[in-house]
Order: C-alpha cells, then structure tokens, then sequence
C-alpha cells in the first residue's frame, strides 16, 4: 500500500505540473488587446483609492488587498503588452509584467499611459495558476463583471455546501461548524477580492467533493491523494494567503462523514489526520518546488527561481533578519479575526451552547475517539504560525483566516458533545 501511494503521489505531482505549465502557456498564447481594454474599462475603482481599503472602516478583519489585485494580479493579466515578448512558453513560466519604480498599482499606471521609468518585472516563484480562469474571463466580459461573477460562484457554492451538509449528516452540527468557519474567512472581501478569492474557491469546490463524494473516498487508498491534489491545487492560484483552510475545513468535514471509519479510536483519528497533513503537504511544497524548477530551466537558467525560493522560505518563516514571537504573531492574528461583531456572535453561540448543554445534561458524554482528533486539527493553524512567523505577522490581514480551521474544530467538537443524536 506504501509504495502504491508513493507511485501515485510522484506520478500526481508529474502529471499536476505538466497540466498546470500548459493550462498556463494556453492563457498566455490568448491575445490580450481585449483583455487590456475590458481591465482598463473597469480600472477608475483604484483610482484615488488606498491600496487595501477596509469596507468597514477601522477593521482590517473587513480589509481588502487592493494592491495585490493591480499591482500584480491584474499586471500579470495583461501582460504581454503590444511591445512584449509574446511567447507563451517563455511567459507561462516566468509570469512577467511591467513593474513602475516607486510607484503600486503597476496595471492602473500602464493602462493609464503614466510616463513614469517602469522595467520588466517576473514574479518566478508562484505558479500564479489563478490567470488560468481570469484570462479567459477578461477576454469575454469587464473586470467588474468577472468580481460580481466571483460573488455569483461563492454564494451558490457556499448554499451548495451547507445545504449538503445538513442532508448528508440529518443534523445542524457540521452545518453549523462550517458556517463558523465561514464568518471567520469573511467572505463579503473573497468576493471582492482576486488576491482572497484563490484559497476560498478552492475551499469551496473541496468541500463539495468531499460531500458529494465521501462514500466513495476510501480512507487509504483516495483520501491522501484527494488531499495531496487538494495541496497542489491551492499552491497553483494562490500567493501565500491563508492555505491552511483548504486543507482543515474540508478535512474536518471528512472526518464528521467517515466517523466511523476514522473516529472510532483517539490514536486511529491523530494518525489519519497527520497523514493526511503529510500529504497535503507534500502537494503544497512539491508543486511549489516543481514551479521552482521550471521557472529556472524555461528560462535557461536566466531567473534562479530554486535560490529564490528558498531564500524566500527562510525568510518568510521568521528565520531571516526580521524576528517575531510565536505568541505575538497568534494574538495579531487573534486581534484582527475578533472583532465586536465576531465576538458578539460567538458569546450569541456559547449561550446557545450552555443551554442545549443544560436541556440535555442526561445526555452529555464527551467521545474523546471524536472530540480529541477534531481538536488536533484545530491545532493545525498554530502549527502554521510557528512556521511562517514572520508572513502571519506582516501579512496578519489575510492570514488570520486561517484561523477559520480552530473555529470549525471548536464548534465541531462542543456540538459533537452537548447535541445527542440518534447514532
């Protein structure tokens, strides 16, 4: 079985890249006159504006990334200009586009015929794999149409889930815990935002193979493949900005649809879940370094995406010249997820909580064999923390979202012991 599942993650891992690298040079071979126009079209909305606004002001829990989307999103989109480099194999791989000196929002500028000293910038170390659907959008509608497009996909899909997640469970728990978990992303600023929306897509569409599938995803043999592909996929369209929700929240509700199978030991559900971590994980670094490479031998050895790379590894996870504590990257991360609304619905849910807890005191019995591995994954966000210190804290704006996988694995948990059921 090892070895099986060895071959299968080498050959995924081959095949992922082969498909992500051509899906990439297909976008970059489309012609990007109308691209250009339908992103220029649509560009008066940076103008004059901060580059991360806040739709409530005063809260960065409510803060879009603004900057990202036309400083590097939106650039890369319309890259190759009419006096570029239109390879597409070349592009695909080293994901180049006009970078103005001293100034952001590097797609508004160019758009806008700023005169300013500008160079050829190329962002080598992600796959930027999110240009594989944008491209394409932008050739056939206005960049303001594929935002409310993005809206459109996230609602239903979140309606999908949790109308799924009540019929495949009979009940409100796991309905519930997602809902938790998707207050804490905070998707009214995934819909508004490119930069936000990679992770909580890809969130959306795992969970909903996950319900759809579940009985079909044997323990053993699929689930770490479905998740090593689940690691794959998010490294492709994302930066860096919270992936570990797309790894616990579909996770977890894997868990609550296998407990059978998965939960009916402590040491049996920690197992699962590490193994499942390990090959996610391989997904996520695997195809990141296989970005790496690529990039360094498409460009015939031009850019050093491999020495970027790890350089950046260090760097972000607090082991550069910057240091910050472990405690004050999490209560950053904390600061910026609790907000008085949020809080005011949590203490609305641990009311809740204590009364159904008093109304079936008979009834309460804590199954540790379920409760303790659902909180391990809980765990999982911290271990993120740790290991990407210094992003979590610069970037703790959008990284406290991965915070959403302790949100659901708390809710999951407590329901799971004061809410008895038929099983």
């Amino acid at each position: 079985m090892a070895k099986t599942l060895i071959k299968r993650t080498i050959l995924t891992l081959l095949i992922g890249t082969v498909l992500g690298y051509l899906a990439l040079v297909a976008v970059y071979a489309l012609p990007t006159g109308r691209i250009r126009e339908n992103v220029k079209n649509s560009l008066g909305q940076y103008e004059g504006m901060s580059s991360n606004p806040e739709w409530s002001v005063g809260y960065q829990y409510t803060l879009l990334d603004d900057y990202t989307d036309v400083t590097f999103i939106l650039a890369n989109a319309i890259f190759p200009g009419p006096s570029d480099d239109a390879n597409p194999f070349l592009n695909a791989a080293i994901v180049p586009h006009h970078d103005y000196v001293g100034q952001n929002n590097d797609a508004y500028l160019e758009l806008t015929d700023y005169d300013g000293e500008s160079f050829q910038f190329n962002y080598v170390r992600y796959w930027h794999g999110y240009l594989v659907p944008l491209k394409p959008l932008l050739l056939l509608m206005s960049l303001n149409n594929v935002r409310i497009l993005n809206f459109v996909f996230e609602l239903i899909m979140m309606s999908l889930v949790l109308q799924l997640a009540l019929k495949k469970t009979g009940n409100m728990r796991l309905g519930a815990a997602l809902t938790a978990a998707l207050i804490a992303i905070n998707p009214v600023s995934c819909a508004m935002n490119f930069q936000y929306a990679a992770v909580m897509n890809v969130t959306l569409l795992a969970l909903l193979a996950v319900l759809l599938c579940h009985d079909k995803i044997d323990i053993t043999k699929d689930a770490p493949i479905l998740f090593l592909i689940i690691g794959m996929t998010v490294v492709y369209v994302d930066f860096l900005t919270y992936p570990i929700v797309s790894f616990a929240l579909p996770l977890l509700t894997y868990m609550i649809l296998k407990k059978k199978e998965l939960l009916s030991g402590i040491k049996k559900g920690i197992l699962a879940v590490i193994s499942y971590l390990v090959f996610w994980g391989v997904g996520y670094v695997g195809m990141w370094g296989m970005k790496w490479i690529v990039g360094t031998v498409i460009s015939g050895g031009k850019e050093n995406a491999l020495l970027e790379g790890f350089e950046q590894v260090v760097y972000r996870s607090g082991n550069g010249e910057v240091h910050y504590g472990f405690i004050a990257t999490v209560l950053e991360n904390c600061r910026i997820l609790f907000v008085k609304p949020v809080l005011l619905a949590a203490v609305i849910a641990i009311v809740a909580a204590v009364v159904i807890a008093i109304r079936n005191k008979k009834n309460i019995k804590i199954n540790t064999a379920v409760v303790l591995p659902i909180l391990f994954v809980g765990l999982i966000p911290f271990m993120w923390y740790f290991g990407a210190r210094e992003h979590s804290m610069d970037h703790a704006y959008f990284t406290f979202r991965n915070l959403a996988g302790t949100i659901m694995a708390v809710v999951l948990a407590v329901s799971e012991t004061i809410i008895p059921t038929k099983e």
